[in-house]
């Protein structure tokens, strides 16, 4: 009697040192920095690689997925003067279109130390009339929307950017499916706008 109680202690003891490791385990975190240039985006402690590859991928969101208006009237209503004329090549015809500039751009990094330094995801910004900044894209909150999947026609809306150019927020993401919440809650708040480019975007 007395071995197999000695045998069941022995057993038993290694369940707190257990828990105590999984309490222990480092929190991550996800940074959100809003930056109009890459010069700034370093001047926050960020890798100057890091910085312009985020700047190129927001460029390529921006070129692929902006908001678009049939007339610079309709731009210009949304985005005063900050909006440019595309022309769209189609075969043997072309059209024009409006579109805001990008302002800046949105980059999310996961910090932890299970990950290499990098950024997560990014997204271009554009400033609307009042001075507002926002962000444009579908539901997963992505500024490359449809292009990053290679998808078609994706439902977009505006979303309000609540960070200070320049600066970045730091988020905590901590238990289980950390990562998962991290890719689809970053980007501020989500409230969809009735704000939309008039010739589909």
């Amino acid at each position: 009697m007395k071995r197999s109680r000695a045998l069941t202690l022995v057993l038993m003891a290694p369940a707190p040192l257990l828990l105590a490791g999984c309490d222990s385990a480092p929190e991550e975190t996800l940074r959100k920095g809003f930056y109009t240039d890459v010069a700034a985006c370093e001047k926050d402690g960020n890798a100057a690689d890091v910085c312009q590859r985020a700047l190129d991928n927001a460029t390529k969101a921006n070129e692929a997925n902006a908001p678009k208006f049939k007339t610079k009237e309709e731009c210009i209503a949304e985005f005063g003067d900050l909006c440019r004329e595309r022309v769209v090549h189609d075969g043997a015809s072309q059209s024009s279109m409006w579109t805001p500039l990008m302002t800046g751009f949105l980059i999310s990094q996961l910090m932890s130390p299970r990950y290499p330094a990098g950024y997560y995801d990014v997204a271009p910004i554009y400033r609307f009339r009042n001075g507002q900044y926002t962000q444009y894209g579908d539901e997963r909150g992505s500024g490359l929307g449809g292009a990053a999947s290679g998808g078609g026609s994706t439902a977009r809306s505006y979303r309000s950017v609540d960070i200070a150019p320049n600066r970045a927020v730091t988020v905590s993401r901590s238990g289980f499916g950390s990562v998962a919440a991290a890719r689809s809650g970053w980007g501020g708040s989500s409230s969809s706008s009735s704000r939309g480019s008039s010739s589909g975007g």
